[in-house]
């Protein structure tokens, strides 16, 4: 008799409907919630053999919602970091002291052990209101805190039958998830396709205030474009998909 598929039991405390909407199945195996008042923070779940594997750890309300829709998939086996930055690191400390290990790139260990980021931001680059509205969040909405990192993976490594890659320039240790099998790419804030107040926009580099290297992150892009990808999730709404993927890639690669 055929087992029927396992399905991630949709949120049903109030708190964890307004941290995350339901579950939804965006790949053969990947699970996504998307986060925050917005739905504007991509967490995703990935099955493998003995549970699921966390990619990005949203904002720091999500933890519980995570933990609940990953569950019936067999439960949490590691939470892996795209980038350190607080509204990607956010629910990671309370997961982690859940018992689950947080891994991330070893060059970004010492901004999720410390201050996620802020040690290169440039928010007087930003306009002055959206420097408040972003500081308001990262600290009181996005950020849960330093996170203890139990291992690190690096370019290469299997993550859930994905192959992580090395997307560097908009944060230290910036990795994203490739899967030859269906193109798929996962890739954090290597691209965005949201702007600065959170309204959706065509896929672009992140803004030059939150990098530490544009002109990396541009070439972040190109790298990505070479692998030919169909979908590519981003950590922030998306995806980027259709017919012109690599175009648009390319020219948000070449963008200045």
């Amino acid at each position: 008799m055929r087992r029927p598929a396992l399905r991630p039991a949709r949120p049903r405390d109030p708190r964890h409907r307004l941290a995350a909407a339901p579950p939804e199945q965006v790949a053969d195996g990947v699970w996504l919630l998307r986060g925050g008042i917005a739905r504007a923070m991509n967490v995703f779940l990935l099955e493998g053999p003995d549970g699921v594997v966390v990619f990005d750890a949203g904002e720091k309300g999500m933890a519980a919602a995570i933990e609940r829709a990953a569950a019936p998939l067999g439960g949490i086996t590691a939470v892996v970091l795209g980038h350190a930055d607080t509204d990607h690191r956010g629910a990671a400390p309370k997961l982690a002291a859940r018992g689950y290990p947080v891994l991330c790139h070893p060059d970004a260990v010492p901004f999720a052990e410390g201050r996620g980021g802020r040690e290169y931001w440039q928010p007087h680059l930003l306009p002055l209101g959206v420097r408040a509205f972003h500081a308001l969040l990262h600290r009181f909405v996005w950020d849960g805190g330093p996170v203890a990192i139990s291992d690190t993976v690096e370019s290469g490594d299997d993550v859930a039958g994905f192959r992580v890659i090395a997307l560097p320039g908009h944060a230290p240790g910036l990795i994203g998830l490739w899967r030859e099998r269906d193109r798929l790419a996962l890739v954090s804030d290597a691209l965005y396709m949201t702007d600065m107040w959170g309204h959706d926009q065509p896929a672009a580099a992140p803004l030059d205030a939150y990098n530490v290297d544009s002109d990396r992150a541009r070439a972040s892009i190109g790298v990505l474009a070479d692998l030919d990808p169909r979908v590519v999730w981003p950590g922030h709404r998306g995806p980027l998909e259709g017919p012109d993927v690599v175009a648009q890639l390319r020219r948000a690669a070449a963008a200045d």
